[in-house]
């Protein structure tokens, strides 16, 4: 369907994608303007509108682009590690940092991606939403080694257990990173940080 933006050279491509990306995670869907998108790209608006028929289009194109880029050089990667669940969270942990460090506008578009609120893109994106998350769990939660766990307790309720405290300490990194862009993040800070839960984990739920 966007073939002639596709066959774009890399550069003027990325250029265009980097330009949306950042202009919709500085404003959301609603206030977010092709003109300025336009402008920052350096390209006129009627280039822009002969590769993607409207700005909602523009927005589900960069949604797919994301998830290709994310599926690509994270999740596909987790599953290459050991059946070990806490050190697919320290592998996710490590993958998910080296992505948004690659790509910047990206990351600022995820976090705008976990706040929109647009009413005309919201059924459409909370699909997408979701299709991305049960992807990622896929990834991270198949063929575990739960012969690591305590055998005191269910492994299903370890697992579940794990991933809820992981989650929600996730969600917390994201509103203390607030507005932060990447290049003003700690990452090696907020491993370590991560890294000290992981090991609270592990004594709680593994076998000693």
């Amino acid at each position: 369907m966007h073939e002639n933006f596709i066959g774009l050279k890399e550069e003027k491509r990325d250029i265009i994608i980097n330009s949306a990306l950042l202009e919709f995670a500085a404003k959301g869907y609603d206030l977010a303007s092709t003109n300025e998108m336009v402008k920052a790209a350096g390209i006129s608006k009627g280039a822009l509108f002969h590769y993607f028929v409207s700005k909602k289009d523009l927005f589900f194109f960069l949604c797919d682009y994301v998830f290709e880029v994310v599926s690509r050089e994270f999740y596909e990667q987790i599953g290459y590690c050991s059946g070990d669940l806490l050190i697919r969270y320290r592998r996710a942990a490590m993958l998910k940092g080296a992505v948004y460090q690659r790509h910047p506008p990206m990351f600022e578009f995820i976090k705008r991606l976990t706040v929109e609120k647009s009413p005309e893109i919201a059924a459409d994106l909370k699909e997408l939403l979701e299709k991305m998350i049960s992807y990622g769990y896929e990834c991270l939660l198949g063929n575990l080694d739960t012969s690591l766990f305590r055998q005191d307790v269910p492994a299903n309720k370890i697992r579940d257990l794990i991933s809820w405290a992981l989650e929600n300490y996730g969600n917390r990194s994201l509103e203390l990173i607030g507005e932060k862009k990447v290049a003003d993040i700690d990452i090696e800070a907020l491993n370590a940080d991560f890294d000290e839960y992981l090991d609270v984990l592990r004594k709680c739920f593994y076998k000693q």
